[in-house]
């Protein structure tokens, strides 16, 4: 498992000022001012620097104005810039471009909707308050409903200063009005639902813009407030030297910020080396309540549990096994240390902070502010003994190995699931087309690239021309086909321009990505043509580009694959929280 911490020791940052005082060019910071810095860039800042959505995306995740939306297979942050922005996430982001976040909790903000989760409350209630919910009226926000370009940029334009009820704008004109404030370029126009991507270069560029009657840009004024951090300001915002900024998110530890990727774990105690347990078969199962015990780490009694991580940066810590698909994580009463198992909608469902410790391992606490209470076991040594909250002091806190496995069943069995986090077929198996006949698909999927469906070997490589630069991959157990049966599985990819970077033997864990579009070989645009076959990889029956496996009858779809084109299969799907 890769883990890496992210380092801001101060005796770095000395030196990151001390190389930028010698070097040729650079900005000489010790003893600066915001003032004196700004005299080096434009008195009126230019909004749009040429930064991808990605590049902004990971620079407010450092400034703190995201969290991400999950992690990829080795613990990097994702984004989801391609998918849809919903109303509540967009508030979300809002309130924190507002800066106001953290004083939400000091007071409360009422507002009329019946259907916002209690703990986005403040959030939509400041919204609100403020006037920025126009034309959601009644008595529901319908915090899943895809959010309005027009309204996003209205949030902006706030956050600069503009206000609808002094005439600066309207909610009809508010997306030109951003254009003219620089906050969204025309060339930035989604041709179809505003995205995240959208959003996020629209607070990168609110971030550089200038307030409205003012000269210094709004990033400054949350400088001021400590919303943001002085020299974060300077090389994530408003310098305009790339290998600077580059250099800075290096030395601090930027650029590494490595968290539990999402997935399925078995979590074991670093001392004593048990394993997290709760009741897999029986009533016991989807009760409420049931406690979480330690046990050793045997066929029987080991726990699965999945790890989701929250746009807030926490995660929810999900048992595997729950017959009726509750949705069961770990929690405790407000009233009791007692680690228990709750559906995720209940009141003691807990979301947890997890962060590295200085054993190599993890510490999984408790996010409430003030009461940081750590996941324990009095006696980790002893099959049986029960899981606690305890205070933090330094000694006593249990810390966490965190193993990974594949998407599994409350069997234990490990699912074989889509091959991209979205799904764009092109062309289906037996199609009228150049799959006449083939039993395969062709996929564009928004990311660019193929991911393997379980924990994998890479079998055989054919890079001629003609075979298109066809990888084969093998599960590397048996595996619960969408169909019902279990089997070894093995799957290829085609038309990767450049596969010098896999190898035969290469290990793939489930969901990693190692396979992109393109065009070589027979092809008619960048896609990737993917076939199954049943059973172990065989070279003299499993020929390039025909398998014997329905990718339908093959693969799981998780419920958090976004769908732009399925071609009308019979998908099966799968919820990650059952």
């Amino acid at each position: 498992m890769i883990m890496m911490k992210k380092i801001r020791a101060a005796a770095a940052l000395l030196l990151m000022m001390c190389i930028l005082c010698v070097s040729s060019g650079a900005v000489n910071i010790i003893g600066s001012s915001n003032a004196i810095f700004r005299s080096r860039i434009d008195s009126k800042i230019i909004a749009g620097a040429d930064l991808s959505a990605e590049d902004a995306a990971m620079r407010l995740y450092y400034l703190g104005f995201l969290m991400g939306t999950g992690t990829d297979v080795n613990g990097g942050i994702e984004f989801n810039l391609s998918g849809g922005l919903n109303r509540l996430e967009a508030a979300v982001l809002a309130v924190r471009l507002l800066g106001v976040e953290k004083s939400l909790s000091e007071g409360k903000y009422p507002h009329p909707y019946s259907d916002v989760p209690e703990w986005a409350s403040s959030y939509v209630g400041y919204l609100f308050r403020c006037g920025l919910l126009f034309g959601i009226d009644g008595e529901h926000f319908d915090p899943g409903s895809a959010e309005t370009e027009a309204r996003f940029m209205s949030y902006c334009l706030y956050a600069l200063g503009y206000r609808i009820k002094d005439g600066d704008y309207n909610y009809a004109t508010a997306v030109s009005s951003a254009r003219r404030a620089g906050i969204t370029k025309s060339t930035d126009q989604p041709s179809g639902p505003f995205t995240r991507g959208q959003a996020i270069l629209a607070m990168y560029n609110t971030l550089r813009s200038t307030v409205k009657d003012a000269t210094s840009a709004y990033s400054e004024k949350l400088v001021e407030r400590e919303v943001i951090a002085y020299n974060d300001a300077i090389f994530l915002l408003w310098s305009k030297d790339l290998q600077e900024t580059e250099n800075y998110m290096s030395l601090v530890g930027y650029g590494n910020g490595w968290i539990i990727p999402d997935g399925y774990y078995v979590i074991k105690a670093s001392r004593g080396g048990q394993s997290l347990n709760v009741a897999c078969s029986g009533y016991n199962t989807d009760y409420d309540g049931v406690n979480v015990t330690l046990w050793q780490e045997t066929s029987d009694v080991t726990q699965i549990f999945r790890l989701q991580r929250t746009e807030r940066g926490t995660y929810y810590i999900y048992s595997a096994a729950s017959r009726n698909g509750y949705g069961r994580v770990l929690g405790a009463p407000t009233w009791s240390d007692s680690v228990g198992l709750y559906t995720s909608t209940s009141l003691y469902a807990g979301e947890y902070v997890i962060r590295a410790a200085g054993d190599g391992n993890w510490v999984i606490s408790t996010s409430e502010a003030g009461d940081t209470r750590c996941l324990t076991a009095r006696d980790p040594e002893t099959p049986g003994d029960n899981v606690v909250l305890d205070k933090y002091d330094g000694e006593s806190m249990q810390t966490w190995e965190f193993v990974r496995q594949g998407v599994m069943n409350a069997q234990g069995e490990e699912l074989a699931i889509f091959v991209a986090n979205s799904m764009v077929i092109t062309q289906g198996a037996y199609d009228v087309y150049s799959h006449m006949s083939q039993n395969a698909i062709d996929m564009q999927p928004t990311e660019g690239m193929a991911r393997a469906p379980f924990n994998a070997t890479v079998v055989h490589i054919d890079g001629n021309f003609e075979a298109c630069n066809c990888v084969w991959i093998q599960s590397n157990n048996p595996v619960r086909y969408a169909d019902g049966t279990v089997d070894y599985m093995t799957v290829s990819f085609m038309h990767d321009n450049d596969i010098s970077d896999i190898y035969v033997g290469m290990q793939l864990a489930q969901g990693e990505y190692f396979y992109d579009c393109g065009t070589y070989g027979f092809a008619g645009g960048s896609h990737i043509h993917v076939c199954v076959f049943r059973g172990q990889f065989n070279e003299y029956t499993m020929h390039i580009g025909n398998g014997d496996v329905f990718i339908e009858d093959a693969l799981f779809v998780p419920d958090n694959t976004y769908i732009y084109d399925s071609y009308g299969l019979a998908w099966n799907w799968i919820s990650l929280a059952d």
